[in-house]
């Protein structure tokens, strides 16, 4: 991707596409990088991400548990989700939420 694409992207498509980027590529923390002073709702979150996968720069997984061939648990990406599913997770407000965070 070009640096001509990076200036088109809005504060919340480079967050998110930052974040994809990154190893943890959790939406919560995605959600986390945003500016405080964006003025954002979750519509432009979802369109957001709906945008990313549309241009096919990322794709959206949920995490599921995951058992090591030596018995340790932990967590791994699923299958990606189908892009028509994806408007209706994503504006479930619980997407967005870390699901270790314990608040």
């Amino acid at each position: 991707m070009g640096e001509d694409v990076w200036a088109t992207l809005s504060a919340i498509e480079h967050a998110l596409l930052i974040c994809a980027q990154e190893a943890t590529g959790i939406l919560p923390y995605a959600e986390a990088d945003i500016d405080e002073s964006e003025d954002y709702e979750q519509a432009d979150l979802v369109r957001g991400v709906l945008g990313l996968v549309d241009h096919g720069w990322v794709q959206v997984h949920r995490i599921v548990p995951w058992t090591s061939p030596e018995g340790r648990r932990g967590l791994t990406y699923g299958p990606p989700i189908p892009r028509e599913q994806l408007p209706s997770i994503l504006e479930d407000p619980a997407t967005w939420d870390d699901p270790e965070d314990a608040r």
